[in-house]
């Protein structure tokens, strides 16, 4: 491990272990980087020190009672953000706000091409699974998202638009905008495709149907936030994205990500047979996360960070556009396959999207 001198070098904050003994009682010994945390050596053990947003108090509560809940009703576990001395789960230094979990013994894996990948979509039907009966903290209403997509879809769309129109009356247009006025139709088709596609699948009715197979989604499952310990065991970090929803959203997100990183139209449909070993999907469950496949979710929070957050440097971001609009064009391929193969392998029949059915597309 590094010194804990270097801390303020990591993070810009020159008293932070002063910070860490005021809220914690904690002595720091040793400090080193991994992945995107500090791992902290102290007189305590070692804990994991996470940056986190402003306003996220609300998403740790529940996540800290997420943890308690899944404690007592099944085997997962996920790390439960320590307490403050005031009693709160996050704290704020000089430039940043921080959130201090305990520290997993375990390191990232290769996933996408063998075993490793059903088995990741097992551990998740496991937390699904276990997460049935979960009740969040009346502070994270704004988390419960179950039964309102078409609601929070609707206030994308309409985001969308302001972030055109400002494109189009901007007096100087800059790389980046021409890159989003030029492909902001696909990205009203696609919107539009998802919604259509929901209505003709039940809507939210369907998607409140659902619940009974679990409470909460983690809502960004990737390599990076899959960690293996020393005995293969799976353990789902980074929980800043839970959400009160419903499962369809999390498969559907974790098998655009591994199609996206393998290029394998097999990847998505293990995912979905390694999940169903421990929890079967309902056949209405299939269409809702078909539409969550349509929607264009990863070019919606591109466009969030660049013109909206600004955590895109000016001269990164028709780079950083560009790449994600290659990535929802190249997703076409799996839009097209998915339907066809949910009924070969699984027996079920979904409608497809008209314009999708043609192969040179």
């Amino acid at each position: 491990m590094a010194d804990v001198k270097k801390l303020s070098e990591w993070t810009g904050e020159p008293r932070l272990p002063e910070v860490l003994q005021h809220h914690y009682g904690l002595r720091l010994k040793e400090v080193t980087p991994v992945g995107g945390v500090l791992q902290l050596n102290t007189d305590r053990g070692d804990y994991a020190l996470k940056r986190v947003r402003e306003r996220e108090e609300p998403r740790w509560v529940l996540v800290r009672k997420l943890a308690q809940h899944l404690s007592e009703t099944g085997e997962q576990r996920i790390q439960a953000p320590v307490k403050t001395k005031r009693g709160t789960f996050t704290f704020a230094g000089l430039r940043n706000r921080y959130v201090l979990l305990p520290w997993i013994d375990a390191k990232v894996k290769e996933w996408h091409r063998d075993s490793r990948l059903p088995r990741v979509a097992l551990s998740l039907a496991r937390f699904h699974t276990d997460s049935r009966g979960f009740t969040p903290p009346h502070t994270a209403t704004t988390l419960v998202h179950a039964g309102k997509w078409k609601r929070i879809w609707g206030e994308m769309e309409k985001s969308l638009n302001m972030l055109k129109m400002a494109a189009d009356m901007s007096e100087k247009i800059t790389p980046v905008d021409q890159v989003w006025v030029r492909h902001c139709s696909f990205a009203e088709g696609m919107m539009e495709n998802a919604q259509k596609y929901l209505d003709k699948m039940g809507g939210d009715e369907a998607v409140k149907e659902s619940r009974k197979g679990g409470e909460v989604c983690h809502c960004n499952i990737h390599r990076q936030n899959v960690l293996w310990d020393k005995q293969d065991h799976v353990h789902l970090i980074d929980w800043n994205c839970v959400t009160m929803d419903v499962r369809s959203r999390d498969l559907a997100r974790l098998c655009l990500y591994a199609y996206g990183h393998t290029g394998d139209l097999n990847a998505p449909m293990a995912i979905l047979k390694g999940y169903q070993e421990v929890a079967p999907l309902e056949e209405e469950e299939y269409g809702l996360i078909y539409s969550q496949l349509l929607f264009p979710h990863r070019l919606i929070q591109s466009l969030h960070k660049i013109y909206r957050e600004q955590r895109v440097p000016s001269d990164q971001a028709k780079g950083h556009l560009s790449a994600t609009v290659d990535l929802e064009e190249r997703k076409q391929a799996l839009l097209r396959d998915f339907p066809e193969r949910i009924k070969a392998i699984f027996g079920v029949k979904i409608p497809q999207v008209d314009w999708l059915k043609e192969k040179h597309l």
